[in-house]
């Protein structure tokens, strides 16, 4: 039977809302062509743009070698940025918004203008530079929904927007253009005490890299990229899941840091 892309878009419309642990994707709700399953992640994001605003930007996943051993999957992939789920620096958010909450440490790239689709020649890190007017630290935010790690598959988690839950970006850095964005360290720490620590040169070579891949499959699906769009360019460490009533801060040494507050009731 072919899979139903408004089906699977409501589905996960009504997960959404209600914050629903999925542990493991619905066999009826699985597909191996992930042309399709970037239908569906459209389909899904259309359903969100009352509650959550329109396409601001996108986020690159399963870039890392840290990233890729905790899935077991292989990528890249890529997810929508919706307007309303972005954040300044410091943030605070509620333990009962989320199924569960990661934050993956990423360089975000902004764009100073329109990039036109490839012709003949895929984008590659030289010919993408031209395009990247900024940037900043950031953490991406994650909702899994209590996905079973053991059980991943790739497509499931296109389908569901990459699980983006939203991007807290650092404070703009005017000496960006100075620092070798392929080689910075960075940690996340959760109240004071780091967690993880990674490279930024581990998210495939370069955060350009990334960007020239995001415009090219892009392209393939009839798709570009917007002057003023961001792209979250992937973890350069293992997503790492927020204890309820902590503060988690990511820092990427010389671009910035970012503070996410997980805020129990009260």
């Amino acid at each position: 039977m072919a899979l139903n892309i408004a089906r699977v878009a409501n589905w996960l419309h009504k997960v959404d809302r209600a914050r629903a642990a999925v542990g493991w994707w619905p066999a009826q709700f699985a597909t191996d062509d992930e042309r399709l399953a970037y239908k569906v992640q459209d389909a899904f994001l259309k359903k969100q743009v009352v509650k959550q605003g329109p396409l601001v930007g996108y986020k690159i996943a399963l870039t890392s070698p840290q990233i890729l051993a905790q899935t077991g999957l292989k990528g890249p992939a890529y997810g929508p940025v919706r307007k309303k789920r972005v954040f300044e620096h410091k943030a605070t958010v509620k333990v009962g918004t989320w199924t569960r909450l990661g934050v993956e440490l990423e360089i975000i790239l902004f764009l100073n203008a329109d990039v036109p689709k490839p012709k003949g020649k895929p984008y590659d890190k030289d010919s993408i530079a031209q395009y990247v007017g900024e940037a900043r630290a950031g953490f991406e935010l994650i909702e899994d929904r209590g996905a079973d790690y053991s059980r991943l598959a790739v497509n499931p988690l296109i389908m569901d927007a990459g699980w983006n839950g939203g991007s807290l970006l650092a404070k703009p850095n005017r000496n960006w253009r100075n620092l070798d964005l392929g080689n910075l360290d960075g940690s996340i720490s959760f109240d004071g005490k780091v967690v993880r620590e990674g490279h930024s040169g581990d998210v495939l070579g370069h955060c350009y890299n990334a960007l020239a891949w995001l415009a090219n499959k892009l392209g393939d699906h009839g798709k570009t990229l917007k002057k003023g769009m961001f792209v979250s360019s992937g973890s350069m460490v293992a997503c790492q899941f927020v204890p309820p009533g902590s503060t988690a801060t990511g820092k990427i040494a010389g671009l910035g840091e970012v503070t996410l507050k997980y805020e129990l009731p009260t």
